[in-house]
């Protein structure tokens, strides 16, 4: 189930203080309502009860979805701070692992530093793609059009809801104005290829090779971040 806790928070436009119930995790398979809200820009979100602005607290959220199997962790930090939420996430693991009843194991767990990569994740892990298939194929993307999409200046995410069992959708958002500009498209097929070709053998795989950590991210790996 859910579980919030009350932080006391600054308002971005006048400087009010107030303490707010905040979510640290979601169980989307027990409360499914709880989706839709994280995708309507609801879940943390706040208003300011001395000026009435409204805006949404970015913190570390854990979202399971407990009927499918999985879940994802968000650490909202700058792309180049991911060794830092690595390393935070691992102990978000040990703290997990350590209340499990004797013989249980965790589901995968993912790791994200962003909303929209949460959002796009959820898409991810709803569709039974592999993050790291995905990932390769914007690191193609990225590899064939750098005179385009310069990985420090665009953000290339998967459209779930565009995307179909004959196509992956993808979109171009510009990192400053997160503006979204391009829409491009890659056969499934092709992901098929590329998922039997790079998982196989494992943590020996290609995959695994080009994401070994827990942040899977192919602007990362272009822009020299060690992941």
């Amino acid at each position: 189930m859910a579980q919030t806790n009350t932080y006391s928070i600054r308002c971005p436009k006048c400087g009010a203080q107030q303490d707010e119930l905040l979510y640290d995790s979601l169980d989307v398979g027990l409360e499914p309502d709880l989706r839709r809200r994280l995708l309507e820009n609801q879940i943390n979100k706040v208003t300011c009860h001395a000026c009435g602005h409204e805006f949404r607290i970015d913190k570390n959220l854990l979202y399971h979805d407990s009927r499918l199997g999985w879940m994802i962790y968000l650490n909202p930090r700058p792309i180049d701070q991911a060794a830092e939420a690595e390393s935070e996430f691992r102990s978000v693991i040990d703290d997990l692992t350590s209340v499990l009843p004797s013989g249980k194991s965790l589901p995968p767990v993912d790791l994200v530093l962003s909303r929209i990569e949460l959002v796009e994740r959820i898409f991810v892990r709803e569709a039974g793609l592999h993050p790291k298939i995905i990932e390769y194929i914007k690191y193609l993307i990225y590899s064939q059009n750098l005179d385009q999409f310069m990985p420090e200046e665009k953000a290339i995410l998967l459209n779930g809801q565009e995307s179909t069992g004959e196509q992956l959708c993808f979109v171009v958002q510009d990192v400053q104005s997160h503006k979204l500009e391009t829409l491009l498209h890659y056969q499934k097929e092709t992901y098929d290829s590329l998922l039997d070709l790079l998982t196989q053998d494992g943590e020996q795989s290609l995959a695994h090779q080009l994401f070994p950590g827990a942040y899977i991210s192919a602007r990362a790996y272009l822009m020299g971040d060690e992941i």
